[in-house]
């Protein structure tokens, strides 16, 4: 496009400058939808993978095996039933385990979920799903980014989002209260000291502060004691706990790999012979997640379709906008004619009009999707507890605002074949 017909096709814009900016926001309204849904869905899946690490399996007393998934995996709830530490152990001594890691939820500080473990929890599972902790010298193993990982009773490390929000340093004390919700028991007459803020692992596991698991059977003994006495008991210590006090949440378990695989041949066998007791539940975090998927996915396509006819509406607008700015300029059009404009021109300066308009939509909309991709994140943080990093993606990006161009284009058709028709002769007569 020349230079004088950039001229008159922004000059065009800018006089209609009301209708301009509302067409503009509608087509930016849909493609801020879109790429919200879709870059959002994509983000969450990718989380969500990558919160189950190297783990195969997740075993609890949860009623379902989403319910354990959710719970156990990403922190969203607290566990309802509880295991026995007789069931963690015929678990570790099975020749088909690699690992089987108990776990014990339940307990927060402020609004982060507290997870108790034991120090063997950070060298053999890890957020990186490739990392396998029967082979030495490879890279994924969950380190510190501060201080150090948990080695005594009565110490927690932080995840790296809860040491980034949270203001804690090395060597503060924290009380934990009991419950996830937050107005629950404190345990208050416990402390725990900070000694060590865990590496970004980019999964839920960064909004946890994890404990050591021998301190969470000792508090919880404790609370347990002094209901019962009525009172203040003698205080709990290591060697007063009884089978009865070692109970955990859950178990992250993983089965014997060969060198250089992930998957376990051993895993469904196992997980079929540990289905047959009713006692407990086993759940495959990539089938549970799959499986959710699948449910969201229709609500996602709802949504979908909602976004697009959104879009639809936003070329129609376009269309509307062109259409009557056209008849009011026909005049002007016409004096284009006499001054030599050919009618290919006319044509050509309403669909490049039709164009800007999808175009700047478009790019407004990648700014809106950003904005919409925070508040989902906030949402799913506050109602799930889950840790979703909003991102755009560029595949996504380059699809709708392919799409809102080419539908801006087309709604450019109807105003374009007007202004082709405008009789000059007609439209040149004087006014009055």
């Amino acid at each position: 496009m020349s230079l004088r017909s950039s001229r008159v096709v922004l000059g065009s814009l800018l006089a209609r400058r009301f209708q301009t900016v509302t067409t503009t926001i509608t087509v930016a309204i849909a493609v801020g939808l879109l790429l919200t849904i879709l870059s959002m869905r994509d983000a969450t899946r990718q989380t969500l993978e990558r919160g189950a690490g190297n783990m195969h399996l997740v075993v609890s007393a949860e009623p379902s095996p989403l319910v354990s998934v959710l719970n156990s995996v990403f922190h969203a709830g607290t566990p309802s039933r509880a295991m026995t530490w007789l069931q963690v152990m015929q678990l570790q001594r099975d020749p088909r385990v690699a690992f089987a890691l108990p776990i014990q939820q339940g307990d927060s500080f402020e609004d982060y979920p507290v997870t108790a473990v034991q120090p063997a929890f950070f060298e053999q599972f890890s957020p990186d799903a490739s990392y396998d902790p029967q082979r030495d010298g490879q890279d994924g193993r969950w380190l510190a980014a501060e201080g150090r990982l948990i080695q005594d009773r009565f110490e927690v490390v932080l995840g790296s989002l809860v040491a980034k929000e949270s203001g804690l340093q090395l060597g503060d004390t924290i009380l934990l209260t009991c419950g996830l919700a937050g107005g629950g028991f404190v345990h208050d007459g416990f402390s725990y000291e900070v000694v060590g803020v865990l590496e970004v692992s980019g999964t839920p596991h960064d909004r946890v502060i994890f404990s050591d698991l021998a301190s969470g059977w000792i508090i919880h003994a404790q609370d347990k004691r002094d209901r019962e006495a009525g009172g203040s008991a003698d205080r709990v210590t290591e060697d007063d706990l009884s089978a009865a006090d070692r109970l955990v949440t859950g178990v992250y378990l993983r089965g014997v790999v060969r060198e250089g695989r992930q998957a376990s041949a051993a895993i469904a066998e196992l997980a079929s012979e540990l289905r047959r007791n009713p006692s407990i539940t086993v759940a495959s975090p990539a089938s549970e997640i799959e499986a959710l998927f699948r449910i969201v996915n229709r609500v996602d396509r709802l949504l979908i379709a909602v976004a697009f006819v959104v879009l639809v509406s936003g070329a129609v607008s376009t269309m509307l906008a062109l259409y009557s700015s056209g008849q009011m300029r026909r005049r002007e059009i016409a004096t284009f004619r006499v001054l030599g404009a050919s009618r290919g021109r006319i044509v050509r300066w309403v669909l490049a009009e039709a164009v800007i308009l999808g175009a700047t939509g478009a790019v407004v909309g990648v700014g809106m999707s950003v904005l919409g991709g925070l508040a989902v994140s906030w949402g799913l943080k506050v109602q799930l507890g889950l840790v979703v990093e909003p991102a755009v993606s560029l595949a996504a990006f380059g699809a709708v605002g392919a799409a809102a161009v080419v539908l801006a284009a087309l709604a450019g058709v109807a105003p374009a074949v007007l202004a082709y028709r405008t009789p000059v002769a007609e439209h040149l007569r004087p006014l009055g």
